[in-house]
């Protein structure tokens, strides 16, 4: 008795996960609330778009562009790096954001620009960030309205 218990929950809780990875924005690791869209080193360029409307509608900007920049801290010497996070975003006509951050892989936010507003074209770029030697972190920029 006590076996088929733990295989009924064993299974319902593997459904459940699975379930949870299935439906759009329900187990997200995006960290920016309300973002709209954005691009990771990781996952690459997506569009979070409300059902019924089209990632190429009126709601999405003409272009969004994201990168990782880096930097030598210790010219002359054994190179050290630190890393940014650069986005652009260009919306003719419509005031818009974008946000550039490092983060760790699970979302942790280390350096962020904040939300850049502007109507035709927003820049952001994060401070400069120096990893610790086992930390995994990436560069992610949002967008949205």
């Amino acid at each position: 008795m006590k076996k088929s218990i733990k295989m009924i929950l064993g299974t319902s809780v593997l459904s459940l996960s699975l379930l949870a990875s299935a439906i759009p924005g329900f187990a997200s690791t995006v960290t920016e609330q309300n973002a709209s869209g954005g691009w990771s080193e990781s996952g690459g360029y997506y569009t979070n778009s409300p059902v019924g409307i089209s990632a190429f509608s009126s709601t999405s900007p003409e272009e969004h562009h994201g990168e990782r920049k880096s930097r030598d801290v210790n010219p002359g010497g054994e190179p050290v790096y630190e890393y940014a996070s650069y986005g652009y975003t260009v919306w003719q006509g419509e005031y818009h954001y974008t946000t550039a951050q490092i983060e760790k892989t699970n979302g942790t936010v280390k350096t962020t620009s904040g939300r850049q507003w502007g109507t035709g074209g927003t820049t952001a770029l994060s401070p400069y960030y120096l990893p610790g030697i086992f930390e995994n972190i990436e560069a992610r920029t949002y967008w949205g309205n």
